[in-house]
C-alpha cells in the first residue's frame, strides 16, 4: 500500500500580513500626498494665472486714463478725484483682491528736486548723479509716475504683482507745488519700514489727504502738494503695528514743537522726522499710599508724560495729559491700585510738576510726597515706562489682574501741604570704584525743603539708611525750599540701594526700602 505524504500548505503568517498592509498603506499615503500636492499646485498655478491677468488688465486700464487722473485714494499723490486703491473680483467662487499704488518718481536726467540733504537726493533722485547739462535744481521733480499692482487671494496670499512707469505726453513746466519728506525712526535711530504716514491739510479747499508707507529707508515722499506757506497747516501722522503713534503739532507762540507740522512752499521740500517707539499695551501699575505706607483707595490720579510737546526744556507740556484738555483721570481701587495702558514709552509725572495739583479723594487735595519706582534707572519723578517689543520684553514685569505690567510705581500722598516733597534726586548712582566712595555730591528738587546758604545749618535734614548704617548729608539751599545742594560721606556703604529719609518742619518722609528705588544706588 502506497501512502501519500501530504505537503504543507503555503500562505502568509499574521505578522507578514500586517507588514504587507503597512507597506501598502505607506505607498497609498505617498500616492495620495503626491496627488494632493499636484492638485494644489495646479490650483495655485491656475489662480496665479488669473491673478496675473487681473493685474495686467488693471495696468492696461490705468495706462488708458489721462495722466493727471492717475492717483489712488489714500495714496501719496494729491487728487480731488482719486481712483479706488482696491477692488475685489469674484472668479470661480474665489475673491481676488487687487491693490493699486501710484507714486511720483524724480529722475536725475533733468536734474534733481529740492532735497533736505544730499543723502536723500542720492537715494531718491533716480539715476543719480544728474548729467552735466542738467539744471542745478529741477523745479518740477515729479517727472513720471510708477504704478504698482498686486493681486491677493483669498486676501492675504500675494499671487501676482506688476509694475509700470507712465509719463505725461507734454513737456515739463515749472512746478507750482511743493514736496514733503517724512522719515520714521525708532528710539534707537533705526529706520522703521512699513509705517503708515498720513498727511492732511484741512485749511485748503479742497482738503489735502494723502498717505503712503515708509520704504526700507523709513522714508515716505509726497510730491505735488498744493502750497500752504501761511502757517504750519500740514499735519503728519505716523503709525505702525507694535509701535506708538505720533501726530505733529503747530508752534505755539515762541514754543517750537518737538514734532512740528509743516509748511509747503512752491518748488521746495519740507522735511520732518517722526520717532515711533516699540510699545505694548500693559504699561504701568500704580499703587497709592499715605506717607506711612497705608493703602489709599478712591484717589483720582493726574498723570502726564510720553512725547514732549515742545523743545523748550522748562516747558512741561506733554501729548499725554489726563487732566487737560479733558478730565480722564483714573481712580484707584480699594487697595490703592490702578493701571494705565497703551502709554508711549518715556517719562511720566504725577500730581503736577511739583506734586501739588490734580490728585484728590473727593474734594480733598492730596499732595505727592514722592513717586518711587520699582524698577528703572532713576528714583522719583519722572517715572520711566520702558519700551516694549515682542522680541525683547522688559526683564522685570509686575503682575496684576492677570496681566504683566512693564513698570510699577508707589505714590506716597499726604493732605498736609507743608509736608516735604521730592521730585528728583540727581545723580542717583554712587560708584564704589577703588573700594570706597567718600564724599558724594547730589541735588534734590522738590518742595517744602527750606534751607540756607550755610552748610551744616540747614533746617532740612537728609539721611541715607543702609542696614544698620546711617549717612547724614550736609546741605545748602534757600528759604523757598525748592532745591537742596548736598554732600554725603558714604564711606563704608556696600553695593546696593540706600533708603532716603528727609526731615523738615517736624515731618519725616522715609522712602520705602528695596526693591523700590528710593535713594542712592551704590554701584561697583
Amino acid at each position: 500500500m502506497i501512502q501519500k505524504i501530504r505537503q504543507p500548505e503555503n500562505g502568509f503568517t499574521l505578522v507578514e500580513l500586517v507588514v504587507c498592509l503597512m507597506v501598502l498603506s505607506i505607498v497609498a499615503l505617498c500616492v495620495l500626498g503626491l496627488f494632493t500636492s499636484l492638485v494644489s499646485s495646479a490650483l495655485l498655478s491656475k489662480r496665479k494665472a488669473v491673478a496675473l491677468s487681473l493685474a495686467t488688465n488693471q495696468i492696461e486700464y490705468l495706462k488708458s486714463l489721462p495722466y493727471n487722473n492717475l492717483a489712488v485714494a489714500g495714496g501719496s499723490i494729491y487728487s480731488t478725484t482719486p481712483l479706488p486703491a482696491t477692488s475685489t473680483t469674484k472668479i470661480n467662487g474665489v475673491n481676488y483682491l487687487t491693490v493699486t499704488s501710484i507714486d511720483y518718481i524724480d529722475d536725475a536726467y533733468d536734474g534733481c528736486g529740492s532735497y533736505p540733504n544730499l543723502v536723500l537726493k542720492q537715494t531718491y533722485c533716480r539715476n543719480y548723479p544728474p548729467p552735466a547739462s542738467a539744471p542745478a535744481t529741477d523745479t518740477n521733480p515729479a517727472d513720471y509716475k510708477i504704478i504698482h499692482v498686486s493681486v491677493f487671494a483669498p486676501s492675504t496670499v500675494k499671487l501676482a504683482e506688476v509694475d509700470t512707469q507712465v509719463s505725461a505726453r507734454v513737456a515739463e513746466t515749472a512746478s507750482t507745488t511743493g514736496a514733503l519728506f517724512v522719515s520714521v525712526i525708532d528710539d534707537s535711530g533705526t529706520p522703521v519700514s512699513g509705517a503708515l504716514v498720513q498727511v492732511n491739510d484741512v485749511t485748503l479747499s479742497p482738503n489735502v489727504t494723502v498717505s503712503d508707507s515708509t520704504d526700507s529707508n523709513g522714508t515716505a515722499i509726497f510730491y505735488g502738494l498744493p502750497p500752504d506757506s501761511s502757517n504750519y497747516n500740514y499735519v503728519i501722522n505716523g503709525t505702525n503695528n507694535g509701535y506708538s503713534s505720533l501726530t505733529t503739532i503747530s508752534p505755539n507762540g515762541a514754543l517750537t514743537p518737538t514734532y512740528s507740522s509743516q509748511k509747503v512752499v512752491t518748488q521746495l521740500s519740507s522735511f520732518v522726522t517722526l520717532t515711533l517707539k516699540p510699545q505694548g499695551p500693559d504699561s504701568l501699575l500704580v499703587e497709592t499710599t499715605s506717607t506711612a505706607g497705608t493703602a489709599l483707595g478712591g484717589v483720582k490720579l493726574y498723570v502726564k508724560g510720553g512725547y514732549k510737546k515742545y523743545t523748550l526744556t522748562t516747558d512741561t507740556a506733554y501729548y499725554y495729559d489726563n487732566l487737560n484738555p479733558s478730565d480722564t483721570r483714573p481712580v484707584t481701587d480699594a487697595s490703592g491700585n490702578t493701571t494705565l495702558s497703551n502709554l508711549v514709552p518715556g517719562q511720566y509725572i504725577f500730581c503736577g510738576d511739583i506734586g501739588s495739583i490734580g490728585c484728590a479723594i473727593g474734594n480733598t487735595t492730596y499732595y505727592l510726597a514722592a513717586a518711587v519706582p520699582y524698577s528703572g534707572t532713576n528714583p522719583f519723578n519722572p517715572i520711566t515706562v520702558p519700551t516694549y517689543a515682542v522680541a525683547s520684553p522688559p526683564v522685570t514685569t509686575f503682575a496684576f489682574g492677570g496681566k504683566n505690567y512693564y513698570q510699577k510705581v508707589r505714590l506716597m500722598l499726604t493732605t498736609n501741604s507743608s509736608y516735604p516733597r521730592v521730585t528728583t534726586l540727581a545723580p542717583d548712582d554712587a560708584s564704589q570704584s577703588g573700594g570706597t566712595i567718600g564724599a558724594f555730591v547730589f541735588q534734590i528738587n522738590g518742595a517744602n525743603l527750606p534751607c540756607n546758604a550755610v552748610a551744616n545749618s540747614c533746617s532740612t535734614t537728609v539721611k541715607f539708611l543702609q542696614g544698620s548704617n546711617t549717612y547724614t548729608s550736609s546741605c545748602t539751599g534757600n528759604a523757598a525750599g525748592l532745591i537742596l545742594h548736598c554732600t554725603v560721606n558714604l564711606t563704608g556703604a556696600s553695593i546696593g540701594l540706600t533708603q532716603m529719609t528727609i526731615i523738615s518742619g517736624g515731618n519725616t518722609l522715609t522712602m520705602p526700602a528695596s526693591p523700590l528705588i528710593g535713594g542712592i544706588n551704590v554701584t561697583p
